[in-house]
Formats: C-alpha cells, sequence, structure tokens
C-alpha cells in the first residue's frame, strides 16, 4: 500500500500549481514563436483548431479534422520540416490531453523552432498538470503500473520540476526498487535546486534516498561477511596485543635474570617455563590465524566496497545539502569507519564543511562530535579546532577534542587540548584524567600518577556544569557541585566568567559552595545578565 504522506504533499503542491491554468478558448502563438504555417493545409488547420476552441458543438469533429490534415501534410506533402505543422499538432494534442503525442510533436517544432520555447512551455505546463494528477489519483488506487506510465509522461513534459520524479521515486521506493527509486530521487533533488518552493520535497527525496540505501547495505551479504571476517580479526588482534605485552614482560625478566647470573628454584623455573611456552604458542597461533584470514578478508572487502560506496555517496549528498544536519555525521563517519576506507573521511567532510567558508562553529561543533562518535577521529578533530578557532572556551568542544585524541593516542596534541580544558572547566574528574592520560602518552610518569590520583578521589569536590541557558533576562547556568569523599568538604570559593564570541569577559560572579556531607551534592545555579554570552569557565577563588 503506497504511503499516503508522500502522494499528499506532490497532490497539494500540483493542485495548487494548477489554480491559475483556466480555460482560454484560442491563443495563437506568443512572440517570439512567431511561426507562419506556409502552407495551404496547415492554414486550414489553424482555422479548425479555432473552431474548436470557439465552438463547442462542432469541437470533435474540427479536432478531428485539424489532426487528419496535419498528419496529411506531415506525411505526404513534405511539411515534416515546417516547424508550424509540428507546433499545431502539438496544439492538436493538448486539446485532446494527449501528453505522449504532445511531447513528441512540440520537441519536433523546438528542434525547427527554438524561439518557441516559451509559448510551448505554457502546453506542457497545462498537460503536464492533468498528468501528475491522474498519476498521484491512480497511485492512491493502487494502479501502480499506471501511475508509473503517468508519471513518466510528466518527466518528459516538465523534466526540470521536481513533483514527478519525487512521486514516481516513492513508488519504487515502496516496490523496494533501490536503483531505479534512488535515480528517481535524485533527479528530483537536482530539479528542486535552491528553490525555496521545493525545498520540503528535496529533503525528502535526499533523505528516502539514504534510508533505502541504508537498508540495502543492512541486508548485503557481502557486507554481513565482511563484518563477520572483522569482528573475528579485531578479536584475535585484541588477544595478541595483552599477550604480546606480557610474553614480552616476562622475556625480558628471563634475560635479565641471565644477566645477573641469578636462577628460579627449580619449580618456579619449571613453572615459569610452561607458562612462557605456553604465552608464545598463544600469539604465534593467534598471529598465523590473523594472516590465514587475511587473504578471505581482503576480498570480502573488495566485494563490500561496492555495497557501501551508494549510501556513503548519499550520505554525502544529503550533509552537502543540509550541513547542518548533523545528526547525520556519526553514520557517514561510521561507514568511513566500517568500510576501512578512513583516508577518504578528510576529504569527504572538507567538501562539506569547506575550509574557506564560513560555518557556524555549533555546526563544526557537532559535526566534530559526530565524526568522533563514528570513529572517524582525524575528521573529528579537525572540525573541532575548526570550531574552537571561533569558541575557544567552549568546554564541550574542548572536553570532545581531548577524547578525540585521546582516541588517536596523539601525544602531541592530547595534553595541550586537557589542559585547554582544565582552563574551563578545572573541578571535574573527566578534565583531570584526560590531562593525566595526555602526561602519560608523552611518557610523564610521575605528572600522569598526580592527576590520575586527583581523578581518583585527591580533589574532594567535583563541579559538573550543564550548561548555560538564555531568557529575556539574560543566561543561567546550572550545575551540581558533589563530594565523592569519605569525609565533609570545607567551603568552595568559585568564580564563574562569562564569555561573547570574541572570548571577552562580559560579567563574571562569585558563589560559595557550603560544606557537603560524604557522598552528598547539591545544585548550584547562577543568573546574570546579558545578551550575547557564547561560553563559561570557572576558576577557585
Amino acid at each position: 500500500m503506497p504511503s499516503r504522506a508522500p502522494i499528499a504533499v506532490v497532490l497539494a503542491c500540483v493542485i495548487a500549481s494548477s489554480l491559475g491554468a483556466q480555460a482560454r478558448g484560442w491563443v495563437p502563438p506568443q512572440l517570439p514563436c512567431d511561426i507562419k504555417p506556409g502552407f495551404f493545409r496547415i492554414n486550414s488547420a489553424v482555422v479548425d483548431l479555432q473552431s474548436a476552441a470557439t465552438q463547442p458543438r462542432t469541437r470533435d469533429n474540427m479536432l478531428r479534422q485539424a489532426q487528419d490534415v496535419l498528419l496529411r501534410s506531415i506525411t505526404g506533402d513534405a511539411q515534416d520540416k515546417n516547424p508550424a505543422a509540428w507546433y499545431y499538432l502539438g496544439r492538436y494534442y493538448t486539446e485532446m490531453h494527449d501528453a505522449a503525442g504532445a511531447d513528441t510533436a512540440f520537441r519536433r517544432a523546438l528542434q525547427l523552432a527554438p524561439q518557441c520555447q516559451k509559448d510551448v512551455d505554457s502546453y506542457r505546463e497545462e498537460l503536464w498538470t492533468d498528468v501528475v494528477q491522474a498519476g498521484l489519483r491512480t497511485w492512491q488506487e493502487n494502479k501502480t503500473d499506471s501511475a508509473k506510465t503517468l508519471l513518466r509522461q510528466a518527466i518528459a513534459l516538465r523534466p526540470n520540476n521536481p513533483r514527478a520524479p519525487l512521486a514516481l521515486g516513492q513508488i519504487y521506493a515502496g516496490e523496494n526498487n533501490v536503483d531505479s527509486a534512488t535515480t528517481l530521487l535524485s533527479q528530483a533533488a537536482a530539479a528542486a535546486g535552491d528553490d525555496t518552493a521545493y525545498a520540503a520535497m528535496k529533503k525528502d527525496a535526499l533523505g528516502t534516498a539514504v534510508r533505502l540505501q541504508i537498508g540495502r547495505l543492512q541486508s548485503d551479504p557481502a557486507v554481513q561477511r565482511w563484518r563477520v571476517d572483522r569482528a573475528s580479526r579485531d578479536s584475535l588482534q585484541r588477544l595478541i596485543g595483552p599477550d604480546s605485552s606480557v610474553l614480552a614482560r616476562m622475556q625480558a625478566s628471563s634475560a635479565s635474570r641471565r644477566a645477573r647470573g641469578a636462577r628460579l628454584a627449580p619449580a618456579d623455573q619449571q613453572a615459569f617455563s610452561r607458562d612462557s611456552t605456553a604465552r608464545a604458542r598463544a600469539v604465534a597461533d593467534r598471529r598465523a590465524a590473523v594472516a590465514a584470514q587475511a587473504t578471505a578478508t581482503a576480498g570480502d572487502s573488495t566485494a563490500a566496497q561496492a555495497a557501501y560506496e551508494p549510501v556513503i555517496k548519499a550520505f554525502q549528498t544529503y550533509l552537502a545539502a543540509y550541513p547542518d544536519a548533523t545528526d547525520a555525521v556519526p553514520a557517514l563517519a561510521s561507514l568511513y569507519y566500517q568500510s576501512g576506507r578512513l583516508a577518504d573521511a578528510s576529504p569527504a567532510f572538507e567538501a562539506i564543511y569547506p575550509a574557506g567558508r564560513t560555518i557556524d562553529p555549533d555546526v563544526l561543533r557537532e559535526a566534530g562530535r559526530g565524526a568522533i562518535r563514528g570513529n572517524a577521529f582525524a575528521v573529528g578533530t579537525s572540525l573541532l579546532e575548526r570550531a574552537l578557532v571561533q569558541r575557544p572556551y567552549d568546554r564541550d568542544g574542548l572536553a570532545s577534542l581531548a577524547n578525540g585524541y585521546l582516541a588517536l593516542r596523539d601525544s602531541a596534541h592530547l595534553l595541550s587540548a586537557a589542559q585547554r580544558l582544565a582552563a574551563v572547566d578545572p573541578m571535574n574528574r573527566t578534565t583531570l584524567r584526560l590531562i593525566a592520560a595526555g602526561f602519560d602518552l608523552r611518557g610523564r610518569r610521575d605528572s600522569a600518577q598526580k592527576y590520575k590520583d586527583l581523578a581518583d578521589g585527591g580533589m574532594q569536590v567535583e563541579l559538573s556544569i550543564d550548561g548555560l541557558s538564555s531568557d529575556s533576562s539574560g543566561y543561567t547556568l546550572t550545575g551540581t557541585a558533589s563530594n565523592a569523599g569519605a569525609t565533609g568538604s570545607t567551603v568552595q570559593r568559585v568564580t564563574f566568567e562569562f564569555l561573547d564570541a570574541l572570548g571577552h569577559v562580559q560579567v563574571s560572579q562569585t558563589i560559595e559552595i557550603a560544606p557537603l556531607p560524604p557522598q552528598g551534592s547539591k545544585s548550584i545555579q547562577l543568573h546574570v545578565p546579558g545578551t550575547a554570552l557564547v561560553a563559561w569557565r570557572y576558576k577557585r577563588s
């Protein structure tokens, strides 16, 4: 059963466009369509068409007579190169509501007299409205074959109008004919262009194309095999890592004892040898299994790429048209990750969010966070860095940036990002753990341990800020102060600063957080005046 929503949208638009189509009587060709009959039979056919338009009682007879004269002129009197013959034959078919005949005749007329384009388009519009309405009506009646035929005729009449290809694409979508549906929906989106009158249709077309491609991808056997291969390979590699580390430590310990001339007790030496041998065998077996899978995995990967390509392209097209639809970013990023094409992700997102274009920092931030959720960490950190150029004190952006660099094991950038976060949100255990991770990646173990200890209990009172909201009287910041310790906390004096888009402090406010009992918490709320605040930061006073 066809969905009624797409039909209703398209039908409403078609009806609206047809309100101006009125009965017009006889209308001669309009300038610059200055064609002349140029042949006596064609001249008589014009007279017959005029009579049909102005004398309803003889209309049918005059139309039959006009058709006969025009066809005889074209086929028997060598008037097939006369644009008037084809133009007036198109007018006849228009009166008969024969869209296919009119389209063929008008095409020939325009080949010979292209100056008649505007005039011909007015008749195509009239026919198109009738045909689309008929096509949608038959679709509602579940006569899909007839609906397809009518809608194809409508597309031929007005290929640059998105309504008919959208409707026909929806029919094929309902039949799960993904290729035909995608082609038509893409045509509808291209025809809609940037015309605001067709904005809803364009978004519907591109969104439907994405959903169809996702559905096909999820059921594709090649993709399912590739996912199983990857899961098996990744599982083995996760086991190889710890086993290799333990084996390396055991071998280093053995080498150290030999260098020192030390020996284990016989029983301990026997257990050590048994354990190290088993560990070495496990590592070797798993590495061999990964190597054995490599050929099959490579073949399955190649087969899966063909399935990933259409859905990646559909998402790219959607996001290129609607870059602020950042809820789609994690899915696209995840597709690049799943297909093993992360190297292609950066240029693709650069095309969607080009560096040379001014893009709202909130859009860049959400796109970056979405890319990180989709495991495209390099893309995510790049987008977040661009957002933070415009909003350098955006706490959520800084936290996501640091986590992205942590996932990349990027020792050059993680610590810097974590320290920038600490300048905004220092009394937060997540911030402290990120700083610890940054020092750890740089090999500074003492500093890493210091911040890890603070995060694990050395910092008694933690602040968790929910966010900054605005109303007509200013801005409100809300959050929670909590004491995870085993003893009561002391009074905490904290100064909050509220910043504009340039990072300038517009207003500040100092609060005192009363002593909190062990495992206790307290809500905090600050209200400050202002009209253009975009960020906050705080520090102990």
